[in-house]
C-alpha cells in the first residue's frame, strides 16, 4: 500500500484488523507482539485515514472499515491533497489486486441476530456498488454506527450518487454527530432533522435496504413492495425535515462541491473526450488536460483511457 502513502506497520495493523469483527487494542498488541502504546497510535492513524472505526458493539474496541470503500477513499484523499507518491507499476497493480480481492470477501445475507459491526460491514460492501442514491434514517446516536461513516458517504459521492440523511433531533446533541453533520454540509449534503425517526435504516438505489429495529435486529430488505413503503416513508421524513443548523448559524448554503479532479476521472471513465468534459464542467480544455495528466501520474497510466480504466479498477469512480 506504499503507493497510496500507507506505511508498512500501519498496513500490518489494518490487515490484522480485517481478520476479526473487532479488536481491543490490548488484544491487537498481543497478537502483533508490539507495545500497546505503539498500536494505539497506529490505530488512531488508521481511524484518521478512514481505514478503522470504533465498534458499535463493544465500547473501546475498533474494527476495520471494509477495503472496498476504505482504500479508494484513502487514495482519493491523497490525490486531492497532492500527497500521493508517484507509484511504481507494481504498487498500482497491488492496490488494484487488494481492491478486487476485497469484493470477494464473504458478504452474503446477514442473519437477524447479527451485530452492529456485521451490519456496518454488509452496508460498506453494498455501498461500493451504489450508483444513484443512498438514504440514511437515523433515530439516535450509536458510537461506530454506519451512518456516521465518512468513507461510506465519500464513496457514494465520488460515484456521482445522491446522499440524503434524516436524523432525529436528539442525534445532534452528541458532539461526534454534530461534527459529522458539519462535514456532511461541507460536502453539500447537509442532513435534515425531524422530531422522531421510527427506526434505523439505509436504503441504496431503492433496490436494497438494511434495517435495524429497536432490539438491534438486522434485516436486509429486497422485496419491492417493502422497499417501496420504506422509500415512501423516507421521502415523507425528508420533505418534513429541517436542514440542520449549527451554532445558531443559518442552514448551510452551497457547501463545497466534489473536487473537479474527481468529476474529471468519472467522466473520463465514461469515455468522454477532454473537450466534452470541459464543456460539461464549464472549464478550459487545458484545465481538464492538467487534471487528466495528474491522474495518469497517480495511477501510473500510459494513456487517458488507461487512467479511466484504472480509476474504475481501484474504486475511485
Amino acid at each position: 500500500m506504499a503507493g497510496i502513502g500507507l506505511d508498512r506497520r500501519s498496513e500490518l495493523v489494518y490487515r490484522k484488523l480485517l481478520l476479526r469483527a473487532r479488536w481491543r487494542t490490548d488484544e491487537l498488541a498481543g497478537a502483533l507482539g508490539w507495545p500497546e502504546g505503539e498500536v494505539v497510535a497506529l490505530v488512531e492513524g488508521l481511524r484518521a485515514d478512514g481505514l478503522a472505526s470504533g465498534s458499535g458493539d463493544v465500547g473501546g474496541a475498533v474494527r476495520a472499515v471494509e477495503p472496498c470503500i476504505a482504500l479508494p477513499a484513502l487514495l482519493a484523499r491523497r490525490m486531492r491533497q497532492g500527497r500521493a507518491p508517484q507509484p511504481r507499476p507494481v504498487e498500482v497493480e497491488r492496490f488494484i489486486s487488494l481492491h478486487e480481492r476485497a469484493a470477494e470477501r464473504t458478504g452474503g445475507p446477514i442473519a437477524a441476530s447479527d451485530s452492529w459491526d456485521n451490519a456496518s460491514v454488509t452496508i460498506e460492501r453494498m455501498v461500493a456498488k451504489v450508483e444513484r442514491e443512498i438514504v440514511f434514517l437515523v433515530p439516535g446516536y450509536v458510537e461506530g454506527a454506519f451512518e456516521l461513516s465518512r468513507p461510506i458517504v465519500d464513496m457514494a459521492l465520488r460515484r456521482g450518487a445522491t446522499v440524503r440523511a434524516v436524523w432525529a433531533s436528539s442525534v445532534l446533541q452528541t458532539p461526534a454527530a454534530a461534527a459529522h453533520a458539519q462535514w456532511l454540509a461541507e460536502q453539500d449534503t447537509p442532513p435534515r432533522s425531524v422530531g422522531v425517526v421510527p427506526f434505523r435504516a439505509v436504503i441504496m438505489d431503492g433496490v436494497v435496504a438494511v434495517l435495524l429495529n429497536d432490539a438491534d435486529r438486522v434485516r436486509v430488505i429486497r422485496a419491492p413492495a417493502e422497499l417501496e413503503r420504506l422509500g415512501a416513508l423516507a421521502d415523507r421524513l425528508w420533505e418534513h425535515g429541517a436542514a440542520v443548523r449549527q451554532a445558531g448559524r443559518p442552514a448551510y448554503a452551497g457547501g463545497a462541491r466534489r473536487p473537479r479532479s474527481e468529476i474529471v476521472l468519472r467522466l473520463l471513465a465514461e469515455g468522454l473526450t477532454d473537450d466534452a468534459i470541459a464543456r460539461r464542467l464549464g472549464c478550459s480544455v487545458r484545465t481538464v488536460r492538467n487534471d487528466v495528466a495528474s491522474a495518469m501520474v497517480a495511477l501510473d497510466a500510459r494513456s487517458r483511457f488507461q487512467a479511466g480504466v484504472r480509476a474504475m479498477q481501484v474504486g475511485l469512480v
